[in-house]
């Protein structure tokens, strides 16, 4: 997001922001003349007609996902500023809706940011397997659930690094399709039986579909990485209690590749405005 203020502000628009002042108050030198700092949401929002925020917006249902923010900003007192404003943010709640005089677009439902931020989401998955395995990629069993838009993508990655890969699906068709691009294609049923030999597991399966039959089966020094949306897909007590390794990894793209992540927001934002007549 704030690599987002910034882009939007070299377009020569004026952009106040609210929650981001642990970033931009310690620079040493804010040049920048087109973002302006404001002392509370009320002021933010008031002078603004769009108003944009987090992905995903709230990780409690409660507040504001701001890091960078002094204050716990709630969400019911964004949503009492919103009025006949546009509001564009990702997975924004279902009671947002309840006004119409609220324009809510929500960006986890953009197919196009899904895709372009399939990329950096598997480069954010390899760095974090890289730094925290003993092992190199090469020669090594991983095991993939999911062969959505990122689990294709991880698939050719990791098999690139030369790893030997595993994908775990459901449907026929995907299950054909692993085994075209030569990869060992398992079934839910089967994932028990190949559980001792994996080395890595990677899951974007947003459903509990790790559980003690494979856990228990799973060697000690595996690493799960879960890249899944809430609540995930592993059993993380029972990963605990066999002492296997669990690194959950949410919103990657904005830690890993910000200013690429932000390019591809800023893209979408502004293809929705165009359609609405906003430029």
């Amino acid at each position: 997001m704030i690599r987002l203020s910034e882009l939007l502000s070299y377009d020569h628009n004026t952009v106040f922001i609210y929650g981001q002042e642990k970033y931009f108050l310690n620079q040493k030198e804010n040049t920048n003349e087109n973002i302006h700092i404001c002392d509370d949401i009320k002021e933010c929002c008031g002078k603004s007609n769009i108003i944009i925020s987090g992905i995903p917006l709230s990780k409690n249902n409660i507040t504001i996902n701001s890091p960078y923010s002094d204050e716990s900003i709630r969400l019911d007192e964004v949503y009492q500023e919103l009025e006949n404003k546009t509001f564009i943010a990702g997975a924004i709640p279902i009671w947002f809706y309840e006004n119409k005089n609220i324009e809510n677009i929500d960006l986890l439902q953009s197919e196009e940011l899904t895709i372009l931020n399939a990329i950096p989401t598997v480069e954010g998955t390899i760095k974090i397997a890289i730094e925290e395995t003993e092992s190199t990629i090469h020669e090594s069993n991983v095991l993939i659930f999911g062969f959505g838009r990122i689990g294709k993508i991880l698939c050719r990655k990791f098999n690139d690094l030369g790893a030997n890969i595993y994908c775990v699906a459901r449907k026929e068709a995907d299950l054909a399709w692993i085994r075209e691009s030569r990869y060992v294609p398992v079934t839910y049923e089967e994932v028990e039986s190949y559980a001792n030999k994996i080395d890595l597991i990677i899951n974007t399966v947003p459903t509990l579909v790790i559980k003690e039959k494979v856990v228990k089966e799973l060697k000690k020094d595996c690493l799960i990485i879960d890249i899944a949306s809430n609540p995930g897909g592993v059993d993380k007590n029972i990963a605990k209690m066999y002492k296997i390794k669990v690194i959950t990894a949410l919103g990657i793209p904005g830690k890993i590749a910000p200013k690429t992540a932000a390019k591809h927001i800023k893209n979408v934002i502004d293809k929705k405005m165009k359609e609405r007549r906003y430029v």
